[in-house]
């Protein structure tokens, strides 16, 4: 590979989530980027308090949020930017409205992920923007794609998007995504059931899932390793 393309191919990959050490403080020595727990509530982005009141109280929306955090920089540094220095007190101002007539576990619990949402830079971008990185998706894939998980997560690895991978099943489009849309909206139910996320909540988390749907059909996922030649081959 020319010297040229070499710093490019470089250069993307310490920009990649996977490549780098983990900046999350929650994360084990030696983790990757993109390390996450394998708590239930963040694999399926059930957020501990509503996304509206996190708007409100810090007086901004998601488009600016989304343009401030990435894999270093926090939710609290955002909210410290907008006049919320006290972490502790944020985290508990946010989940304040569901705390009424809960155990005293339930509002422990809550504080707690809130504060996670506020210090953990990847967790909290992972929980409220890669609404598709749920384990439902795979673990329904035979309902979805026609096909067993592992073989949905194959094809998946190897960069096909979800629209082809349900073609190479048997699957048309509209059945893929009917049996999709109906997978999370059962599985953010479950968030309510389980007292992990709001009613209302729920339903700002299907509006963006439902939103995103058909982009998301057709998004290729790439590795590292094929980033990297999609960008050498650019150049």
């Amino acid at each position: 590979m020319p010297r040229r393309l070499l710093l490019i191919a470089v250069a993307v990959l310490a920009l990649l989530p996977s490549s780098a050490a983990a900046a999350d403080s929650h994360a084990p020595k030696g983790a990757r980027g993109d390390w996450l727990p394998r708590s239930e509530w963040v694999m399926s982005s059930w957020l501990p308090f509503d996304e509206a009141r996190l708007y409100e109280v810090l007086g901004t929306d998601r488009t600016e949020l989304a343009a401030w955090l990435n894999d270093r920089r926090t939710l609290g540094q955002f909210a410290a930017r907008h006049g919320y220095r006290d972490r502790h007190a944020l985290a508990a101002k946010l989940v304040a409205p569901r705390l009424h007539g809960v155990p005293a576990t339930t509002k422990r619990r809550l504080r707690s992920r809130a504060l996670d949402m506020l210090t953990q830079a990847h967790l909290a971008r992972h929980v409220l923007f890669h609404i598709y990185h749920t384990p439902a998706i795979p673990n329904h894939a035979p309902a979805i794609f026609g096909m067993s998980s592992p073989r949905y997560r194959a094809l998946r690895d190897s960069g096909l998007s979800p629209q082809r991978i349900a073609a190479r099943g048997g699957m048309s489009l509209a059945a893929s995504r009917e049996a999709l849309r109906a997978t999370l909206h059962r599985r953010d139910a479950q968030g309510v059931r389980s007292g992990a996320m709001s009613l209302r909540q729920a339903g700002a988390l299907f509006a963006h899932q439902e939103a995103g749907l058909d982009a998301y059909l057709q998004r290729r996922y790439r590795t590292p390793a094929q980033q990297i030649a999609f960008v050498c081959k650019l150049h």
